[in-house]
């Protein structure tokens, strides 16, 4: 009976061939995916950051119509106007802000401009629901992506470990 051997050769050119392999999907494809993570990553704080600036409008627009309340309540309460500075500035403000042409400061002008401030408030909401949504899906393109290089270093070392296999067996051969 004929035993068929393969020459040494062969195995160690498979074995430095799986190296190479291993080598160059670490360096190429896993270097590769990792800075898109990392660009992800950038694009959610981003997002975050922007997130809290926008609650922070929401919050200023909520002072500012506490501030308004108040003083169209101190002057209907003390059946004094305003000082017509004071009411010249945040008629100003109120145009400024929201759009709305008032003549007074008055409780007559009240409703049209808690309606405006109503309306900035939920386009603010609103676009930090779109971010938060937003962000979701990134944390699920993030852990795709952190998925995928984990696969890719596990094929990797495995390329590496048969490589050396294969280059082990010259040596084994030189033994026996």
């Amino acid at each position: 009976m004929r035993r068929w051997r393969v020459p040494v050769w062969i195995f160690v050119a498979t074995g430095l061939v799986l190296n190479i392999i291993s080598a160059l999907l670490t360096n190429f494809s896993i270097d590769n995916i990792n800075r898109e993570a990392n660009a992800i990553l950038q694009q959610q704080e981003s997002h975050e950051k922007l997130i809290e600036l926008t609650w922070q409008q929401v919050e200023t627009i909520e002072r500012k119509r506490e501030l308004i309340l108040l003083l169209v309540s101190l002057s209907e309460g003390n059946e004094q106007p305003l000082p017509q500075t004071v009411k010249e500035q945040v008629v100003t403000e109120v145009h400024d802000w929201l759009n709305i042409n008032i003549s007074n400061l008055s409780t007559v002008d009240v409703p049209a401009i808690m309606q405006g401030m109503n309306d900035n408030q939920r386009e603010y909401r609103n676009k930090i629901n779109q971010l938060y949504i937003q962000n979701l899906a990134l944390t699920q393109s993030h852990e795709n992506k952190m998925n995928s290089i984990s696969r890719l270093r596990n094929l990797a070392l495995f390329l590496q470990i048969l490589g050396l296999a294969f280059l082990l067996v010259r040596d084994l051969n030189r033994s026996s």
